[in-house]
């Protein structure tokens, strides 16, 4: 596979993932793995990098939300701002203090199909023994801090940032559908942070722009398949649950254990 079919691949594989409940990193990290793609053409520094393209589509979807909270700001009206600066504290420091940590110990497949797993455990708990009846209007502070260190703890492959929050809410009573409105807006700054702090890393900047081609198609096409994405999973979980992506969540998980019984 040449460069730019690695990179739409990839581009696709992100927009899609990210926002379902599926782990993004998960897929991102087998895909290149199974077919031995070049780490300094399409490493940690171009996962970021597409992450950058799902941002934009978050930032897109949900910009009348993030108007309004600016608009709350300006007014003083600082319930709901605070409320997602204290869900994303948690993940933000997390990735500060154990991002290199969690690249180099846990993103073998083995340790990604154990993450999917546990993962999908905690999603069908959340959805057998919780009774979700709160609107977005009740949430507090604690129930947004709750939802950040679910957040921070989806740094690890195969958790997923929006399956883990999302579960992480209704355990809290949130309702599915507000929970995970919710679960973007806290998404969307650590993932615009993430990409940026990578962006600004020049060391990692100067493999990313040696191959101008291959971040354009990337970054285009996880942008277009994101916000396909993210329109979906708003209207998907008004109605289904998150148990719905478990078999899958399972599939992954038995091709990333038949990876590392392969050696590669």
């Amino acid at each position: 596979m040449n460069d730019l079919a690695a990179a739409a691949l990839l581009g696709i594989v992100q927009g899609l993932t990210e926002f379902l409940p599926v782990s993004s990193t998960a897929h991102l990290v087998l895909i290149s793995e199974a077919l031995g793609l070049d780490p300094q053409r399409f490493g940690l520094s171009f996962d970021v990098a597409l992450h950058l393209g799902t941002a934009l589509a978050v930032l897109l979807y949900f910009a009348r939300t993030w108007i309004e909270l600016t608009r709350d700001v300006l007014h003083l009206r600082l319930r709901m701002p605070l409320l997602v600066i204290v869900g994303t504290l948690p993940a933000a420091l997390a990735g500060v203090a154990l991002q290199s940590q969690i690249e180099s110990g846990f993103r073998a497949p083995a340790w990604i199909a154990a993450f999917l797993i546990v993962g999908s455990v905690i999603f069908i708990l959340a959805e057998r023994f919780t009774v979700a009846r709160r609107p977005l209007e009740s949430l507090g502070f604690i129930d947004a801090l709750v939802m950040g260190v679910a957040q921070a703890i989806a740094l690890l492959p195969g958790i997923s940032r929006s399956g883990i929050t999302i579960s992480a809410g209704l355990y809290q009573g949130i309702r599915r559908a507000d929970a995970t409105r919710f679960s973007f807006l806290l998404a969307t700054p650590v993932i615009v942070g993430a990409g940026a702090k990578t962006l600004l890393d020049a060391r990692k900047a100067e493999a990313l722009f040696a191959a101008p081609d291959v971040l354009a198609v990337g970054f285009v096409l996880s942008f277009l398949f994101g916000l396909l994405a993210v329109a979906f999973m708003v209207r998907f979980l008004r109605s289904h649950s998150l148990v719905w992506f478990v078999p899958y969540r399972l599939i992954v998980a038995a091709l990333a254990i038949a990876l590392a019984l392969s050696g590669k």
